[in-house]
Order: structure tokens, then C-alpha cells, then sequence
């Protein structure tokens, strides 16, 4: 197979050498891919600054056979992730490692990186808000943000739970006044009162937060019209980290930031 030339998004960098290092891709057409970059590490190399965490590049590479790694020779900056702020610069690298987490190599899923792109793009565009805020009290808009993006991540890798329909017998399931909603958190989503019992790690939800969840999975940009205050926020964000947990079987250090 001869070169091959994709757009792609810049996941991680591993130093391989003195001069070289390896660099993994999401890329549009071909998906998540690692190739070695020779010379990367060099004050003076082919790449200048192209090769940083977040920024979206043009590149050309030698597919490799079997588990070689692939060879990337070129790498034309498209659009640099410019932050200034520490929790728009958490959010980005939040962005990464839930892809490191949900994703296959050479799989390719050109919605991700479409949604992937458009993610970057929002939290540079959100910087500005971030200026008065802390990692401890990050913008609600940006863990508004970054919800949107894991729901959507889990739909297009086909992991996302039901938050309409009870998942053990489709009946439209909808919170009544006063009471909370079940969601099983090993059996992929919400459960109706007739069909709670009996299900281990069942988490409860509120009318308001199961709504807000609803919202946030709903593909386009609904989300950025949608409030949340802090305590449905809390809660939704709480339930959400547990079932990424169950799904993931072990817990990821970087979420704990996002339970705000």
C-alpha cells in the first residue's frame, strides 16, 4: 500500500528515541492509528509544532502490515488548540483520553472525528468563560460541553445506554411526580418500576436529571441552549462516571474533576 494522506487530530506523543518519537492519530477516514515520527525530537525537524497535543493536522504516512508501526512523514498544521486556561486545557486533554478509552485502532468512524473536531473547537471557543473559573469550579457550559461529547461518543461506538426505554421491556419510561428513575448500570440503561427488581447496580435518577441527560445525547448543538444547575449537574454527573466505570471496569483519575 502507498502513502496515505488524512486529516487527523492529534491523541498522544511517546518519545522513541533521542530524535524520534511516536505519535497516535485520530484520523477522519482511517480511524485511530500509531505511527513513528523520525526525527520529531530534533530542535530543527519536519514537523515545527504541529505534533502537539489537540491540534488538527494535515498528514501523509506509510501504512504499515501486521503491528509495525505505521511511518508518518508529513505534518501540515490545520488548527492549533489555543488555550490560555487551566480548565479549558484539562477539557481538551479530558477529550483525549476518553477517546484513548472508547476507542479501537484502525476502526475507521469519520462521524467521531467529526464530533471530535467540533469538541476541540467548542472548548477553545469557551476559553474566554474560563478566565474567572478553577479546576475546582469549572464553567457549567464546558461540563455541559463535555457531557455532550461522551453521550455522543458512547452512541457512535454503540455503548450508550436507553434513557427513553426500559431496556427489559421497551415501555416508555418516564419519571413520575415525586419519584426517581432506575437505571441499571449493568444493564444498559433506565428500568421501569415493573422491572427494577431483581437487577444489581441500580443507581436512581431525578425527573430533572433524566431529562438533562435526554438532552444532552440529542445529536447537533440542542446542548448549548440547555441549563443546568448545580445540583442536577452533581447528580447526572455522579450517576454518569459510575456507568462510564462499569463500562470501562475501572475507574479513569481524569473524570473525578468533572463530577461539577
Amino acid at each position: 500500500m502507498g502513502t496515505i494522506s488524512d486529516d487527523a487530530i492529534i491523541l498522544r506523543t511517546v518519545d522513541f528515541s533521542e530524535s524520534s518519537m511516536v505519535v497516535t492519530f485520530l484520523t477522519r477516514e482511517h480511524g485511530k492509528i500509531s505511527a513513528l515520527a523520525k526525527g520529531a525530537r530534533r530542535l530543527r525537524n519536519p514537523f515545527d509544532s504541529a505534533l502537539d497535543y489537540m491540534n488538527l493536522c494535515r498528514i501523509l504516512y506509510y501504512p504499515k502490515k501486521g503491528d509495525a508501526l505505521d511511518l508518518v512523514t508529513e505534518a501540515k498544521l490545520l488548527t492549533r488548540f489555543d488555550v490560555s486556561t487551566l480548565p479549558a486545557i484539562y477539557a481538551g486533554f479530558h477529550v483525549l483520553e476518553f477517546l484513548e478509552e472508547f476507542t479501537e485502532k484502525s476502526l475507521p468512524q469519520t462521524a467521531l472525528f467529526d464530533l471530535t473536531k467540533k469538541t476541540l473547537n467548542d472548548i477553545v471557543s469557551l476559553d474566554s468563560q474560563c478566565r474567572d473559573s478553577t479546576l475546582e469550579h469549572p464553567p457549567e457550559i464546558l461540563s455541559r460541553c463535555l457531557l455532550h461529547f461522551e453521550l455522543r461518543v458512547l452512541e457512535e461506538v454503540g455503548l450508550a445506554p436507553s434513557f427513553r426505554e426500559c431496556v427489559e421491556c421497551s415501555a416508555n419510561v418516564m419519571a413520575e411526580p415525586g419519584k426517581r428513575v432506575a437505571l441499571g448500570m449493568l444493564d444498559g440503561g433506565v428500568l421501569c418500576s415493573r422491572c427494577r427488581p431483581g437487577h444489581r447496580k441500580v443507581v436512581s435518577l431525578s425527573k430533572q436529571a433524566l431529562g438533562a441527560l435526554q438532552q444532552l445525547a440529542h445529536p447537533g448543538e440542542s446542548w448549548k441552549n440547555l441549563r443546568i444547575g448545580p445540583k442536577i449537574l452533581g447528580e447526572l454527573r455522579s450517576v454518569w462516571n459510575q456507568y462510564l466505570a462499569h463500562q470501562l471496569e475501572h475507574p479513569v483519575a481524569i473524570f473525578q474533576w468533572f463530577k461539577r
